[in-house]
């Protein structure tokens, strides 16, 4: 019985907390690493300032990304992130992206772009204790060409056109 009783009381006080959405300050560090097949590895940094009074993990997601209004791909994000509570911290986030047909062309037609609209469509799959919710992102973000790095794109480009 008291077993039961814990249990409701524990599930009362995990109810009733706020959870206050963490604030995402920065992207940063954005590379582009090598090519695989129709796959690339991409990472970047974020800045997330968490003011909850506990940590949650980022599970899984996926995303449909477009630049500049043109089609790349759909990221899918399988490595978990956890988010340290009462923290800003700079997290690094590896990510798949799974290249749409014609979008190495698009991305060639970026390189020498300037600036770029990125945009995220898609969900996320979160965590906090063991309970788990999807959120929808609907993100959209402006970054200057010194944001990203092309870093191992041209040699995964050139490694797979030998392989044909």
């Amino acid at each position: 019985m008291k077993k039961i009783l814990f249990i409701c009381a524990f599930l009362i006080t995990v109810s009733s907390c706020e959870f206050i959405e963490p604030e995402v300050s920065g992207y940063s560090n954005f590379k582009f690493g090598k090519l695989e097949g129709k796959t690339l590895n991409v990472s970047f940094d974020a800045t997330v300032d968490n003011e909850n009074g506990y940590g949650f993990k980022i599970k899984k997601g996926k995303l449909n990304v477009s630049v500049n209004d043109l089609e790349i791909g759909v990221i899918d994000l399988n490595n978990k992130i956890k988010v340290r509570r009462k923290s800003e911290h700079v997290y690094t986030v590896p990510l798949k992206l799974s290249l749409s047909d014609g979008a190495l062309f698009r991305i060639a037609k970026l390189a020498n772009a300037e600036k770029f609209e990125l945009k995220l469509d898609g969900t996320v799959r979160g965590s906090v204790m063991g309970f788990g919710k999807n959120f929808d992102i609907h993100e959209t973000r402006n970054l200057s060409s010194g944001d990203i790095k092309f870093e191992g794109l041209l040699e995964g480009i050139m490694k797979g056109a030998n392989r044909d």
